[in-house]
């Protein structure tokens, strides 16, 4: 007997017990109550257990009444997923396995989900529980295999150019630190919120230093501010989130006025040492905007290693999602052709950028490390 749960960030002990912190961060209910407080969304985990196993898909529900146009649909949410999550399967059970793609479309179309963007863990399989012809690869990403020692990392994996400005940045007297004071967070939204305004981010990068507090408070057992300081002054920071297995870099940035004493190195490197010592399987960098740009390869500094990141596109709900695109054509005068974006009511169009990037993320190598896998919500 399969029993079906759909769970909001009130269920506390549910949700707990269906994906705990140290099995995915980013579908943890402390992050979900994160951006439910600070990125407008509504938090579900939508549950399937079978008694043999259980598979837990965390959602991040979007109200389409906060669109900028009006449309009479039946239709109230989109959905995307945090980073790294798709539905996770505990074990094996081809039954609820075969069960689930047919019970989640009709979870979503019973929910008014019109359309659904998910970021897909690149380190499991979903070929079961997801539509095939609905996946498209994204881009490559850099991870770290922390599992092996910093020195053989230090011999095997890092560039001599990594090498170097790592030597460099210890030369200079950079010191890294583990941060969780509120001063010290502060500092850490400062550096952030500079890097923003000198990469020209979208609006919906300039987050607040209570979002950032939040992840101490809310993950205190699995969030690392990491900091680097030159002669009393934090130059470079960065956000890792870690579960059981993973640790990743999520938020981070460099006052530019001290890049050549590269504190970002530091910072990484520092961060590959914490992961192997804590047990972490892998260190992920996470990739560029495009292929080998500069961000790219700065993070490829530091690791030899790829792996393929794939996205999931799937329309619940075709005549209202149909009803949603003509109404942002007209809305917006663009036409569906020259959008390059899912769903396509949700891009932003700007002046300075008129081209038909499917990307909105501001990466600069330092700045915004997360993976809106994009052609995505958010």
């Amino acid at each position: 007997m399969m029993t079906e749960h759909f769970l909001t960030t009130h269920d506390r002990d549910a949700w707990r017990k269906y994906l705990p912190e140290c099995r995915s961060v980013f579908g943890s209910l402390g992050y979900a109550r994160i951006c439910e407080a600070y990125r407008n969304f509504s938090p579900r985990l939508y549950v399937v257990d079978s008694n043999q196993a259980v598979i837990s898909y965390p959602l991040l529900l979007r109200p389409l009444a906060d669109l900028p146009f009006q449309v009479d649909t039946k239709a109230k949410w989109d959905a995307t997923t945090p980073q790294f999550t798709g539905p996770l399967m505990s074990d094996g059970d081809s039954e609820v396995a075969a069960a689930f793609p047919d019970l989640h479309n009709a979870l979503f179309q019973g929910e008014g989900i019109v359309a659904e963007f998910a970021h897909l863990n690149p380190w499991l399989q979903f070929g079961t529980l997801l539509k095939k012809k609905d996946f498209y690869y994204d881009r490559d990403i850099v991870w770290v295999d922390t599992s092996l020692s910093p020195d053989d990392l230090w011999r095997t994996h890092l560039e001599h150019a990594c090498r170097k400005k790592i030597k460099q940045a210890e030369r200079a007297g950079v010191r890294v630190i583990t941060a969780s004071s509120d001063d010290h967070i502060r500092e850490f939204y400062r550096v952030y919120r500079h890097t923003m305004e000198r990469n020209n981010a979208e609006e919906s990068y300039y987050l607040s230093y209570e979002f950032f507090r939040a992840f101490r408070d809310e993950l205190p057992q699995n969030s690392r501010f990491v900091l680097a300081e030159y002669r009393d002054q934090i130059v470079g920071v960065t956000l890792c989130l870690y579960d059981g297995t993973d640790a990743f870099c999520l938020y981070g940035g460099a006052d530019s006025a001290f890049n050549h004493v590269r504190p970002t190195n530091a910072v990484f490197w520092d961060l590959i040492r914490w992961a192997h010592e804590a047990g972490k399987k892998r260190l992920v960098l996470g990739g560029g905007n495009s292929v080998n740009d500069g961000i790219l390869r700065f993070k490829a500094g530091f690791s030899r290693l790829r792996q393929p990141f794939y996205v999931y596109k799937h329309v619940h709900l075709p005549n209202e999602y149909a009803t949603l695109e003509q109404r942002y054509c007209e809305f917006s005068g663009l036409t569906a052709e020259s959008v390059r974006y899912f769903p396509i009511y949700r891009y932003r169009h700007r002046a300075a950028d008129a081209s038909t990037s499917e990307r909105e993320v501001p990466h600069n190598g330092l700045a915004e490390m997360r993976e809106e896998g994009g052609t995505g919500l958010g």
